[in-house]
């Protein structure tokens, strides 16, 4: 185990995090990769209610748009020293290690930085980063984006252009496990992401949480699980 990965599993939420979380409650989007979350979180946050909480990640820049992703504005681009070194002194609300290797971590500096601009924070984070904030604060609840469909979804994720096959299955992988989180946790709401336009409103307006719409988003989850698992299965 590297000291990155064991720095992380030893983490736990600090008192101040803690206290943010429960008097400045988020809105809570994750998803699987290619699931919508950054095209959600920014067409929310031009509404001027809500902000983006920026998170840390020591992966590199993708392809975003005509360029690359924009360093403290889709994430905190850092190296594994510093990454270690924030961790030691107790900075993160949250850290975990995504697909093996990769910090993905919420500040406690970017979650104050949105409340004191008097917005509401968007943590946009992975289902791990969700359950660790579940864990730490009661009553923590999350919106999680599923694709309208599985081809859709692949067609999203091969559009990219930004992994190869091995990649591909690997994130595949992840979104079995995210796919099943809102089946086993009912912290977990299922939102179909069909038009950012339309989807925005059900997040807003809270229908999400009628019990008709969560088993129809509910059978969407576990038709893309299976679909997903298929699609492992024939390149094993």
């Amino acid at each position: 185990m590297n000291p990155l990965e064991e720095a992380i599993n030893s983490y736990k939420m600090p008192e101040t995090a803690r206290a943010l979380l429960l008097q400045h409650p988020s809105l809570n989007i994750t998803g699987p990769t290619g699931a919508g979350k950054g095209t959600m979180a920014q067409h929310l946050t031009q509404t001027g209610t809500y902000v983006p909480v920026v998170s840390d990640t020591t992966r590199k820049p993708r392809v975003f748009g005509n360029g690359y992703e924009v360093n403290g504005v889709h994430y905190w681009f850092i190296d594994d020293q510093t990454a270690l070194q924030k961790l030691g002194e107790n900075a993160y609300m949250e850290a975990k290690l995504v697909h093996g290797d990769t910090l993905y971590g919420t500040s406690i500096a970017s979650y104050e930085r949105v409340i004191n601009n008097g917005r509401t924070p968007i943590l946009e984070i992975d289902v791990q980063g969700m359950e660790a904030f579940m864990e730490e604060a009661p009553g923590f609840e999350c919106v999680l984006l599923l694709p309208p469909s599985f081809e859709i979804w692949e067609q999203r994720i091969d559009g990219r252009g930004d992994m190869d096959l091995q990649q591909k299955i690997r994130r595949f992988k992840t979104a079995l496990v995210e796919y099943q989180k809102p089946i086993e946790n009912q912290n977990f709401y299922p939102v179909i992401n069909t038009e950012v336009i339309d989807t925005a409103k059900i997040i807003e307006s809270g229908e999400y949480r009628e019990e008709s719409y969560r088993q129809k988003a509910l059978a969407l989850a576990v038709e893309l699980k299976a679909a997903t698992q298929a699609f492992l299965d024939s390149h094993q």
